[in-house]
């Protein structure tokens, strides 16, 4: 099983971002030191809290983070070309030398649409071109595509990626014809860890294993990654209490957002069922019954909104030192 942290690069608007980043550059290489696997970011533009670009972050994450995978979990594909992200990604695949991974997602915030012209009722067809697009450019050679919202006439990427094809394409997914989706496009689903309902996960990895099954594909060696809110302390009385504040914090700003009203409506079921927050014993359960479903990459998202940076390191290294031997 593999390890790796999201850097859920979002802060409080009264924050001071260099040192809130100068923590995150410390944090990603205590976990590379530590034998962590990956380290991912996010993307959002014109949210409610300070939130740095993904590219401009990942740029960084890939000079500290020694060996371990890089990538986002997700880019909203639809908000950028697919030419600008074959390059840029491209790129990244060569500064990391073959460690990048491209993680997509359609996206959800109304105002983001609107601001980019998007139009949200098409997103999933516009993703689904752009993946198109970026693997024609990567596999070398002049791209002629006409599709419905991209054109290219004989062009060819004048960066190619390190990794042969280009980086793995992993697809964030939450409704059922979305997972269908990641199936079929993608080189793995991003399964969320918020999931609002009992049996969701059990039904959820059954339907994406048939959606794989339909489209020719194999889960064997394929990777199945988890996004989960994790925080270890020698008690979970003492772990959860010093979360607590900070996730509701984080949570109830989320909420704002229309689509995302169930995490405040469904605070308490998602506190008791989707978060780990507990000593080693506690953690360590809870990411067995995953495992059991086939889940064999957890990314553990370590800090919220203020929380302490000495804080989020002692869980990392507990988590570290205590829990993934458990799972290698």
């Amino acid at each position: 099983m593999k390890f790796g942290v999201l850097a859920s690069h979002q802060y409080l608007p009264s924050d001071d971002l260099a040192e809130r980043l100068r923590d995150l550059w410390d944090l990603t290489g205590r976990a590379a030191d530590l034998g962590y696997d990956s380290i991912f970011s996010i993307n959002h533009f014109l949210g409610n809290l300070q939130t740095p670009q993904t590219i401009s972050v990942l740029s960084r994450l890939v000079e500290v983070s020694d060996q371990m995978t890089v990538g986002t979990a997700v880019l909203i594909l639809p908000l950028y070309h697919p030419v600008h992200i074959a390059e840029e990604f491209a790129t990244l695949d060569q500064m990391s030398e073959g460690r990048l991974v491209l993680g997509v997602g359609a996206g959800y915030r109304r105002n983001e649409m609107s601001a980019f012209a998007i139009d949200k009722s098409a997103r999933f067809r516009q993703m689904r071109e752009s993946i198109a697009v970026i693997r024609k450019l990567w596999a070398g050679g002049p791209v002629h595509h006409q599709g419905e919202f991209y054109s290219i006439d004989g062009e060819e990427v004048c960066v190619k990626p390190r990794q042969l094809g280009g980086p793995p394409i992993w697809i964030g997914a939450g409704g059922d014809v979305a997972i269908k989706k990641a199936a079929e496009l993608g080189d793995a689903w991003i399964v969320p860890g918020n999931a609002p309902s009992e049996g969701w996960y059990e039904s959820r990895i059954a339907m994406h294993d048939a959606a794989l099954e339909m489209v020719g594909k194999t889960k064997d060696a394929r990777e199945y990654p988890i996004l989960l809110n994790i925080h270890c302390a020698d008690s979970t009385e003492k772990a959860q209490h010093a979360v607590r504040p900070h996730i509701e914090a984080e949570y109830f700003k989320y909420a704002d957002y229309p689509q995302l009203r169930f995490q405040r409506d469904r605070f308490e079921f998602l506190w008791n069922s989707r978060f780990l927050i507990g000593d080693p014993d506690h953690v360590a359960k809870r990411i067995e019954w995953f495992r059991s479903l086939g889940v064999n990459h957890v990314v553990a998202r370590p800090f919220w909104l203020g929380f302490p940076h000495e804080k989020t390191v002692a869980s990392v290294e507990l988590f570290a030192q205590e829990v993934m031997p458990r799972f290698r």
